[in-house]
Protein backbone atom coordinates (compact mmCIF):
# COMPACT_ATOMS: atom_id res chain seq x y z
CA UNK A 1 0.00 0.00 0.00
CA UNK A 2 1.65 3.26 -0.96
CA UNK A 3 2.12 6.05 1.96
CA UNK A 4 -0.89 7.99 2.25
CA UNK A 5 -0.01 12.10 2.65
CA UNK A 6 0.81 12.41 6.51
CA UNK A 7 0.91 16.68 6.90
CA UNK A 8 -1.77 19.12 5.64
CA UNK A 9 -1.17 20.70 2.00
CA UNK A 10 -0.05 23.69 2.75
CA UNK A 11 -1.27 25.54 -0.88
CA UNK A 12 -3.80 25.07 -3.58
CA UNK A 13 -0.90 23.23 -5.76
CA UNK A 14 -0.09 20.72 -2.84
CA UNK A 15 -4.03 20.68 -2.35
CA UNK A 16 -4.51 19.17 -6.30
CA UNK A 17 -1.74 17.22 -5.98
CA UNK A 18 -3.05 15.13 -2.63
CA UNK A 19 -6.70 14.92 -4.90
CA UNK A 20 -4.62 13.57 -7.98
CA UNK A 21 -3.44 10.96 -5.65
CA UNK A 22 -6.47 9.72 -3.90
CA UNK A 23 -7.82 8.47 -7.77
CA UNK A 24 -11.43 10.31 -6.92
CA UNK A 25 -11.27 12.34 -10.17
CA UNK A 26 -11.37 10.74 -13.80
CA UNK A 27 -8.65 13.14 -16.00
CA UNK A 28 -11.30 15.24 -17.42
CA UNK A 29 -12.60 15.90 -13.71
CA UNK A 30 -8.93 16.86 -12.54
CA UNK A 31 -8.66 18.80 -15.81
CA UNK A 32 -11.62 20.90 -14.48
CA UNK A 33 -10.52 21.26 -11.31
CA UNK A 34 -7.30 23.05 -12.02
CA UNK A 35 -8.73 25.70 -14.18
CA UNK A 36 -11.17 26.36 -10.93
CA UNK A 37 -8.39 26.44 -8.43
CA UNK A 38 -7.31 29.67 -7.48
CA UNK A 39 -3.45 30.00 -6.68
CA UNK A 40 -3.38 30.34 -2.86
CA UNK A 41 -4.26 28.44 -0.06
CA UNK A 42 -5.68 24.62 0.19
CA UNK A 43 -8.53 26.34 2.08
CA UNK A 44 -9.79 28.18 -1.12
CA UNK A 45 -8.78 24.94 -3.01
CA UNK A 46 -10.90 22.91 -1.09
CA UNK A 47 -13.80 25.64 -1.04
CA UNK A 48 -13.71 25.85 -4.91
CA UNK A 49 -13.63 21.87 -5.55
CA UNK A 50 -16.94 21.82 -3.31
CA UNK A 51 -18.36 24.52 -4.76
CA UNK A 52 -18.13 22.81 -8.44
CA UNK A 53 -19.37 19.17 -7.00
CA UNK A 54 -16.11 17.71 -7.94
CA UNK A 55 -15.43 17.19 -3.97
CA UNK A 56 -17.78 16.33 -0.93
CA UNK A 57 -17.05 18.15 2.55
CA UNK A 58 -15.91 14.93 3.88
CA UNK A 59 -13.65 14.35 1.26
CA UNK A 60 -12.47 18.07 1.41
CA UNK A 61 -12.04 17.59 5.25
CA UNK A 62 -9.73 14.55 4.95
CA UNK A 63 -7.57 15.90 2.44
CA UNK A 64 -7.33 18.85 4.29
CA UNK A 65 -5.89 16.77 7.23
CA UNK A 66 -3.54 15.32 4.98
CA UNK A 67 -5.22 12.31 4.15
CA UNK A 68 -5.13 10.72 0.75
CA UNK A 69 -6.23 7.35 1.50
CA UNK A 70 -9.97 6.40 3.00
CA UNK A 71 -11.71 7.24 -0.04
CA UNK A 72 -12.30 4.25 -1.73
CA UNK A 73 -14.05 0.94 -0.92
CA UNK A 74 -13.55 -1.62 -3.86
CA UNK A 75 -16.28 -0.20 -6.64
CA UNK A 76 -17.20 2.67 -4.18
CA UNK A 77 -16.72 6.21 -3.34
CA UNK A 78 -16.94 7.42 -0.09
CA UNK A 79 -19.00 11.02 -0.14
CA UNK A 80 -20.03 11.54 3.63
CA UNK A 81 -19.60 10.05 7.44
CA UNK A 82 -23.45 9.22 8.19
CA UNK A 83 -23.10 7.54 11.16
CA UNK A 84 -20.75 5.93 14.16
CA UNK A 85 -21.13 3.57 17.03
CA UNK A 86 -18.75 1.68 19.20
CA UNK A 87 -18.99 -1.03 16.59
CA UNK A 88 -19.45 0.30 13.30
CA UNK A 89 -19.30 3.45 10.65
CA UNK A 90 -21.78 4.35 9.04
CA UNK A 91 -20.59 6.23 4.94
CA UNK A 92 -22.75 7.09 2.22
CA UNK A 93 -21.02 6.00 -1.04
CA UNK A 94 -22.06 5.53 -4.78
CA UNK A 95 -21.10 3.29 -7.36
CA UNK A 96 -17.70 4.46 -9.70
CA UNK A 97 -19.81 3.22 -12.57
CA UNK A 98 -23.71 2.74 -11.62
CA UNK A 99 -24.01 5.82 -10.02
CA UNK A 100 -26.10 4.41 -7.48
CA UNK A 101 -26.20 6.01 -3.58
CA UNK A 102 -25.51 3.71 -1.00
CA UNK A 103 -24.86 2.99 2.48
CA UNK A 104 -21.53 1.16 3.43
CA UNK A 105 -21.39 -0.26 7.03
CA UNK A 106 -17.64 -0.92 8.07
CA UNK A 107 -17.32 -3.21 11.09
CA UNK A 108 -15.21 -3.15 14.08
CA UNK A 109 -12.45 -5.95 14.17
CA UNK A 110 -14.18 -7.26 17.53
CA UNK A 111 -17.22 -8.34 15.45
CA UNK A 112 -15.33 -10.77 13.26
CA UNK A 113 -12.38 -11.40 15.03
CA UNK A 114 -12.34 -15.12 15.04
CA UNK A 115 -12.74 -17.55 12.06
CA UNK A 116 -16.14 -18.61 13.52
CA UNK A 117 -16.97 -14.93 13.57
CA UNK A 118 -16.41 -14.74 10.54
CA UNK A 119 -18.42 -17.71 9.39
CA UNK A 120 -21.23 -16.49 11.55
CA UNK A 121 -20.61 -13.39 9.39
CA UNK A 122 -20.92 -14.94 6.34
CA UNK A 123 -23.59 -17.08 7.36
CA UNK A 124 -25.93 -14.60 8.73
CA UNK A 125 -24.82 -11.63 5.52
CA UNK A 126 -25.78 -14.39 3.09
CA UNK A 127 -29.22 -15.38 4.25
CA UNK A 128 -29.94 -11.46 4.82
CA UNK A 129 -29.26 -11.07 0.76
CA UNK A 130 -32.23 -12.99 0.43
CA UNK A 131 -34.68 -11.20 1.83
CA UNK A 132 -36.60 -8.82 -0.28
CA UNK A 133 -38.90 -6.42 1.26
CA UNK A 134 -39.63 -3.05 1.18
CA UNK A 135 -39.49 -2.73 5.15
CA UNK A 136 -36.39 -4.11 5.51
CA UNK A 137 -33.30 -2.26 3.98
CA UNK A 138 -31.80 -4.29 1.07
CA UNK A 139 -28.29 -6.01 1.62
CA UNK A 140 -26.04 -5.65 -1.80
CA UNK A 141 -22.54 -6.89 -1.05
CA UNK A 142 -20.44 -7.97 1.67
CA UNK A 143 -16.22 -7.47 1.60
CA UNK A 144 -12.98 -7.36 3.74
CA UNK A 145 -11.60 -4.28 4.52
CA UNK A 146 -7.88 -5.06 6.24
CA UNK A 147 -9.04 -6.74 8.96
CA UNK A 148 -12.46 -5.71 9.37
CA UNK A 149 -15.79 -6.56 6.90
CA UNK A 150 -17.37 -4.18 5.58
CA UNK A 151 -21.53 -4.23 3.78
CA UNK A 152 -22.52 -2.48 0.92
CA UNK A 153 -26.22 -1.51 1.91
CA UNK A 154 -29.65 0.39 0.49
CA UNK A 155 -29.27 4.33 1.47
CA UNK A 156 -32.23 5.47 3.12
CA UNK A 157 -32.70 9.20 3.07
CA UNK A 158 -34.32 9.89 5.97
CA UNK A 159 -34.18 9.79 9.76
CA UNK A 160 -34.35 7.16 12.21
CA UNK A 161 -37.47 7.08 14.56
CA UNK A 162 -35.17 7.35 17.87
CA UNK A 163 -34.05 11.11 15.97
CA UNK A 164 -37.80 11.22 14.60
CA UNK A 165 -39.33 11.28 18.56
CA UNK A 166 -36.18 12.97 20.15
CA UNK A 167 -37.46 15.77 17.91
CA UNK A 168 -40.84 15.80 17.82
CA UNK A 169 -41.87 13.78 21.38
CA UNK A 170 -44.47 11.16 21.55
CA UNK A 171 -45.93 10.62 18.17
CA UNK A 172 -49.92 10.82 17.47
CA UNK A 173 -51.35 7.16 17.88
CA UNK A 174 -52.30 6.85 14.53
CA UNK A 175 -48.53 7.14 13.63
CA UNK A 176 -46.75 5.17 15.86
CA UNK A 177 -49.40 2.18 15.15
CA UNK A 178 -48.55 2.94 11.62
CA UNK A 179 -44.90 2.59 11.54
CA UNK A 180 -45.30 -0.83 14.27
CA UNK A 181 -47.54 -2.19 11.36
CA UNK A 182 -44.83 -1.52 8.84
CA UNK A 183 -42.03 -2.88 11.41
CA UNK A 184 -44.25 -5.83 11.97
CA UNK A 185 -44.67 -6.74 8.44
CA UNK A 186 -40.68 -6.72 7.87
CA UNK A 187 -40.47 -8.71 10.82
CA UNK A 188 -42.93 -10.98 9.60
CA UNK A 189 -40.78 -11.56 6.42
CA UNK A 190 -37.62 -12.23 8.10
CA UNK A 191 -38.93 -14.19 10.27
CA UNK A 192 -40.71 -16.61 7.47
CA UNK A 193 -36.94 -16.89 6.18
CA UNK A 194 -35.82 -18.15 9.64
CA UNK A 195 -33.45 -14.58 10.35
CA UNK A 196 -34.00 -13.31 13.78
CA UNK A 197 -33.00 -9.71 14.26
CA UNK A 198 -32.24 -9.70 17.85
CA UNK A 199 -31.42 -5.69 17.65
CA UNK A 200 -34.86 -4.02 16.96
CA UNK A 201 -34.65 -0.72 18.61
CA UNK A 202 -35.66 2.70 17.03
CA UNK A 203 -32.31 4.09 16.17
CA UNK A 204 -32.40 1.26 14.04
CA UNK A 205 -35.96 1.96 12.12
CA UNK A 206 -35.39 4.36 9.23
CA UNK A 207 -38.15 6.22 7.58
CA UNK A 208 -37.35 6.67 3.92
CA UNK A 209 -38.29 9.98 2.48
CA UNK A 210 -41.52 9.70 0.84
CA UNK A 211 -41.73 10.31 -2.70
CA UNK A 212 -44.39 11.28 -5.86
CA UNK A 213 -44.49 7.20 -6.29
CA UNK A 214 -43.59 5.66 -3.12
CA UNK A 215 -45.46 6.54 0.43
CA UNK A 216 -43.02 7.17 3.73
CA UNK A 217 -42.12 3.88 4.68
CA UNK A 218 -39.97 2.28 7.67
CA UNK A 219 -37.37 0.40 6.88
CA UNK A 220 -35.65 -2.07 9.42
CA UNK A 221 -31.69 -1.80 9.42
CA UNK A 222 -29.04 -4.60 10.46
CA UNK A 223 -30.15 -7.59 9.10
CA UNK A 224 -27.05 -9.70 9.01
CA UNK A 225 -25.32 -7.33 10.89
CA UNK A 226 -23.11 -9.04 13.74
CA UNK A 227 -24.26 -8.55 17.26
CA UNK A 228 -22.62 -8.84 20.61
CA UNK A 229 -23.40 -12.42 22.34
CA UNK A 230 -25.99 -11.09 24.65
CA UNK A 231 -28.57 -8.06 24.17
CA UNK A 232 -27.43 -5.13 25.68
CA UNK A 233 -29.52 -2.85 24.67
CA UNK A 234 -32.48 -1.11 26.57
CA UNK A 235 -34.86 -2.63 24.29
CA UNK A 236 -33.72 -6.22 24.21
CA UNK A 237 -35.91 -9.16 25.76
CA UNK A 238 -35.24 -10.72 28.94
CA UNK A 239 -33.91 -14.21 27.24
CA UNK A 240 -31.59 -12.41 24.42
CA UNK A 241 -30.04 -10.67 27.44
CA UNK A 242 -28.96 -14.56 28.44
CA UNK A 243 -28.36 -15.20 24.84
CA UNK A 244 -30.91 -16.86 23.90
CA UNK A 245 -32.10 -16.76 19.99
CA UNK A 246 -36.16 -16.63 19.50
CA UNK A 247 -38.10 -14.63 17.03
CA UNK A 248 -40.45 -13.51 20.19
CA UNK A 249 -37.72 -11.58 21.35
CA UNK A 250 -37.98 -9.15 18.25
CA UNK A 251 -41.61 -8.79 19.28
CA UNK A 252 -40.69 -7.82 22.56
CA UNK A 253 -37.99 -5.20 21.39
CA UNK A 254 -40.73 -4.06 18.84
CA UNK A 255 -43.30 -3.71 22.25
CA UNK A 256 -40.68 -1.39 23.70
CA UNK A 257 -40.51 0.25 20.68
CA UNK A 258 -44.28 1.02 20.58
CA UNK A 259 -43.76 2.45 23.62
CA UNK A 260 -41.22 4.76 22.88
CA UNK A 261 -43.17 5.78 19.99
CA UNK A 262 -46.12 6.66 22.25
CA UNK A 263 -44.64 7.79 25.56
CA UNK A 264 -41.02 9.16 24.16
CA UNK A 265 -38.90 6.87 26.59
CA UNK A 266 -37.98 3.48 26.69
CA UNK A 267 -40.72 0.97 29.23
CA UNK A 268 -37.92 0.04 31.24
CA UNK A 269 -37.61 -3.05 33.71
CA UNK A 270 -41.64 -2.34 35.22
CA UNK A 271 -42.78 -0.15 32.60
CA UNK A 272 -45.38 2.45 33.67
CA UNK A 273 -48.81 1.84 32.35
CA UNK A 274 -49.60 2.85 28.77
CA UNK A 275 -52.85 4.31 30.06
CA UNK A 276 -51.22 6.17 33.02
CA UNK A 277 -48.24 7.25 30.92
CA UNK A 278 -50.44 8.34 28.05
CA UNK A 279 -53.94 8.64 28.60
CA UNK A 280 -55.44 9.28 25.27
CA UNK A 281 -53.93 5.61 24.08
CA UNK A 282 -57.01 3.91 22.97
CA UNK A 283 -57.40 0.54 25.19
CA UNK A 284 -57.27 -1.93 22.46
CA UNK A 285 -53.83 -0.62 21.72
CA UNK A 286 -52.08 -0.35 25.04
CA UNK A 287 -53.39 -3.55 25.37
CA UNK A 288 -51.28 -4.95 22.12
CA UNK A 289 -47.82 -3.07 23.92
CA UNK A 290 -48.18 -4.72 27.04
CA UNK A 291 -48.69 -8.03 25.83
CA UNK A 292 -45.64 -7.72 23.60
CA UNK A 293 -44.06 -6.39 26.63
CA UNK A 294 -44.62 -10.15 28.28
CA UNK A 295 -41.58 -10.75 30.45
CA UNK A 296 -42.31 -14.72 29.49
CA UNK A 297 -41.99 -15.15 25.64
CA UNK A 298 -45.00 -17.65 25.64
CA UNK A 299 -47.27 -14.39 26.86
CA UNK A 300 -46.61 -12.46 23.73
CA UNK A 301 -48.11 -12.99 20.45
CA UNK A 302 -46.88 -16.05 18.87
CA UNK A 303 -45.52 -14.61 15.60
CA UNK A 304 -45.50 -11.32 13.94
CA UNK A 305 -48.15 -12.47 11.46
CA UNK A 306 -50.71 -12.38 14.57
CA UNK A 307 -49.56 -8.94 15.96
CA UNK A 308 -50.24 -7.61 12.36
CA UNK A 309 -53.96 -9.46 13.12
CA UNK A 310 -54.63 -7.75 15.96
CA UNK A 311 -53.15 -4.37 14.78
CA UNK A 312 -55.22 -4.12 11.79
CA UNK A 313 -57.82 -4.61 14.32
CA UNK A 314 -57.23 -2.02 16.47
CA UNK A 315 -55.92 1.01 14.48
CA UNK A 316 -56.91 2.08 11.25
CA UNK A 317 -54.26 2.95 8.59
CA UNK A 318 -53.25 5.66 7.84
CA UNK A 319 -50.82 8.19 5.19
CA UNK A 320 -48.45 9.57 7.38
CA UNK A 321 -47.44 13.12 5.94
CA UNK A 322 -44.02 14.19 6.24
CA UNK A 323 -43.01 16.03 3.50
CA UNK A 324 -40.30 18.22 5.10
CA UNK A 325 -38.14 15.62 7.08
CA UNK A 326 -34.25 16.49 6.96
CA UNK A 327 -32.37 13.93 5.74
CA UNK A 328 -30.77 10.85 7.88
CA UNK A 329 -27.58 11.95 5.99
CA UNK A 330 -26.73 14.53 8.98
CA UNK A 331 -23.00 15.09 8.93
CA UNK A 332 -20.31 13.40 11.89
CA UNK A 333 -18.12 15.46 13.52
CA UNK A 334 -14.87 13.42 12.27
CA UNK A 335 -12.96 12.35 15.03
CA UNK A 336 -9.29 13.95 15.33
CA UNK A 337 -9.46 14.35 11.34
CA UNK A 338 -5.82 14.27 11.20
CA UNK A 339 -6.04 10.95 12.89
CA UNK A 340 -6.55 8.03 10.83
CA UNK A 341 -9.02 6.21 13.18
CA UNK A 342 -8.48 2.81 12.15
CA UNK A 343 -12.07 1.86 10.17
CA UNK A 344 -11.21 3.02 6.75
CA UNK A 345 -7.45 1.74 6.59
CA UNK A 346 -6.93 -0.79 9.15
CA UNK A 347 -4.21 1.02 11.05
CA UNK A 348 -3.96 1.02 14.78
CA UNK A 349 -6.92 3.18 16.58
CA UNK A 350 -5.75 5.59 18.99
CA UNK A 351 -4.53 4.80 22.80
CA UNK A 352 -7.53 4.80 25.29
CA UNK A 353 -8.77 8.42 26.03
CA UNK A 354 -7.00 9.57 22.98
CA UNK A 355 -10.47 10.17 20.85
CA UNK A 356 -12.09 11.49 24.01
CA UNK A 357 -11.99 15.09 22.62
CA UNK A 358 -13.21 16.04 18.83
CA UNK A 359 -11.29 18.31 16.51
CA UNK A 360 -12.97 21.27 14.99
CA UNK A 361 -12.31 19.90 11.17
CA UNK A 362 -10.54 21.90 8.58
CA UNK A 363 -13.65 22.19 6.59
CA UNK A 364 -15.87 23.58 9.63
CA UNK A 365 -12.89 25.78 10.25
CA UNK A 366 -12.91 26.82 6.82
CA UNK A 367 -16.66 27.78 6.48
CA UNK A 368 -17.70 28.38 10.23
CA UNK A 369 -16.91 31.91 10.71
CA UNK A 370 -16.91 31.99 14.36
CA UNK A 371 -14.12 28.91 14.22
CA UNK A 372 -10.69 29.67 15.89
CA UNK A 373 -9.46 26.58 15.23
CA UNK A 374 -10.41 25.61 18.98
CA UNK A 375 -11.09 21.76 20.01
CA UNK A 376 -15.10 21.44 20.84
CA UNK A 377 -15.69 18.65 22.93
CA UNK A 378 -18.43 16.24 21.99
CA UNK A 379 -20.13 13.33 23.68
CA UNK A 380 -19.32 10.02 21.21
CA UNK A 381 -22.19 8.44 22.24
CA UNK A 382 -24.63 11.37 21.43
CA UNK A 383 -27.35 10.66 18.83
CA UNK A 384 -27.93 12.54 15.48
CA UNK A 385 -28.65 15.97 15.96
CA UNK A 386 -32.78 16.76 15.88
CA UNK A 387 -34.01 17.72 12.33
CA UNK A 388 -36.04 20.36 11.30
CA UNK A 389 -40.00 19.53 11.43
CA UNK A 390 -42.17 22.30 8.66
CA UNK A 391 -44.10 24.37 11.75
CA UNK A 392 -48.64 23.89 10.83
CA UNK A 393 -49.65 26.65 8.83
CA UNK A 394 -48.02 29.65 7.28
CA UNK A 395 -49.78 32.72 8.75
CA UNK A 396 -53.03 33.70 10.43
CA UNK A 397 -56.22 33.84 8.33
CA UNK A 398 -57.77 37.06 6.82
CA UNK A 399 -60.56 38.24 9.33
CA UNK A 400 -64.13 38.09 7.47
CA UNK A 401 -64.77 42.29 8.11
CA UNK A 402 -60.99 43.14 5.91
CA UNK A 403 -62.14 40.68 3.38
CA UNK A 404 -65.86 42.24 3.26
CA UNK A 405 -64.02 45.53 3.16
CA UNK A 406 -62.49 45.21 0.35
CA UNK A 407 -64.84 43.85 -2.15
CA UNK A 408 -67.04 47.14 -1.03
CA UNK A 409 -64.43 49.38 -2.25
CA UNK A 410 -63.58 47.36 -5.06
CA UNK A 411 -67.45 47.42 -6.14
CA UNK A 412 -67.24 51.42 -5.24
CA UNK A 413 -64.31 51.91 -7.55
CA UNK A 414 -66.02 49.99 -10.64
CA UNK A 415 -69.35 52.37 -9.90
CA UNK A 416 -67.45 55.28 -10.08
CA UNK A 417 -65.44 54.03 -13.27
CA UNK A 418 -68.39 53.31 -14.92
CA UNK A 419 -69.92 56.52 -14.18
CA UNK A 420 -66.87 58.69 -15.46
CA UNK A 421 -67.36 56.39 -18.75
CA UNK A 422 -71.16 57.57 -18.73
CA UNK A 423 -70.40 61.65 -17.95
CA UNK A 424 -67.88 61.34 -21.20
CA UNK A 425 -70.22 59.68 -23.38
CA UNK A 426 -72.90 62.42 -22.18
CA UNK A 427 -70.71 65.21 -23.51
Amino acid sequence: MPAPVTTAPPDSAAFLDAVRATGLLTPTQLNKAHTLTPTGSSASAASALVGAGLLTRFQADRLLAGRTDGFLLGHYILLDQVGRGSMSRVYKAKHRTMNRPVAIKVLSSDLTRTPADREVFQREVRAAGKLAHPNIVTAYDANELHDRVSVVLEFVDGPNLDALVRARGPLPVAEACEFVRQTAAGIHHAHEKGMVHRDIKPANLLVARPTPSAPLMVKIADFGIPKPPAGTSAFAAPEVRRGAVDPRGDLYSLGCVFYFLLTGRAPGAVPVPVAQARPDVPHEVAAIVHRLLAPNPTARFPSAAELLIRLDAACVPVAIGMDDVVSFDMPAYPVNPGYDSGYLTGRTAPPSGAHAVVELSPWAQLTDEVANGDTIPVELDTGPEPYRVKPPGHGEPVPLWMTAALLVGIVLLCLMGVGAVIKLLGK
